[in-house]
């Protein structure tokens, strides 16, 4: 199935309206600028064309571009679901949406991401998780989460990378694990290779005055 219906001409005028919006937004953003927001947007579209449930295709591409809005104010970015389903709101109420439809595009917003603490239902909902989700998988997905953390590196690489090896496991769909798997089992394999890379490193040094200075003594 390709969607439930077609776009009409009013929503893609309000979808390019939303792109620029998001772009200008976005504009300072460092791991979740305007390129993630894209991606996103073409993973939910694949998704959305590959499942056999009925999907409302400006729902999935109006949350896939507003998913993020919370992430451009940093104060609020470990609530960046709700605090964007709040500014998702005040900029669709200025369209003049239809609030039925406002009230489905917000719900993608707050629930497109597990700190919102309220799981996705609708397929909508859960199309936009599933494509947030998949932007994390690979090597760039990987790299793109370290940007921006505070710590030192050994500290930063481990949470982050115990994270990602349990994103592919959450993901809702079939077709969203089919088109991801590629990307997980890159990322695994990456994974692993820091996680030798920090061992090493750290067994190179932990007892420097001893092998260095000591040895060389006797």
């Amino acid at each position: 199935m390709v969607f439930s219906r077609k776009l009409t001409k009013k929503e893609m005028e309000i979808l390019l309206k939303l792109e620029d919006f998001i772009k200008e937004a976005h504009a300072e953003s460092s791991s979740h600028d305007f390129s993630h927001v894209l991606s996103v947007l073409r993973y939910a579209i694949q998704i959305g064309k590959g499942i056999k449930e009925s999907v409302d295709p400006f729902v999935v591409c109006a949350g896939a571009l507003l998913h993020d809005i919370g992430k451009t104010n940093n104060v609020f970015s470990h609530i960046h679901g709700l605090f964007g389903g709040s500014l998702a709101e005040e900029f669709l109420d200025g369209l003049r949406i239809d609030p039925n439809l406002t009230n489905k595009i917000c719900r993608v917003v707050v629930r497109h991401t597990p700190t919102s603490m309220i799981p996705p239902e609708t397929n909508e909902e859960k199309i936009v998780y599933d494509a947030d989700t998949m932007d994390r998988l690979g090597l760039m997905g990987l790299l793109r989460g370290f940007i921006g953390k505070e710590g030192s590196m050994g500290d930063i690489l481990n949470k982050y990378m115990d994270k990602r090896l349990d994103d592919y496991s959450k993901l809702h769909f079939d077709v969203s694990k089919r088109i991801g798997d590629a990307k997980n089992q890159e990322m695994e394999v990456f994974i692993e290779i820091i996680q030798d890379r920090l061992t090493t490193r750290m067994k190179s040094i932990e007892h420097i005055f001893k092998t260095e200075c000591l040895s060389k003594e006797e």
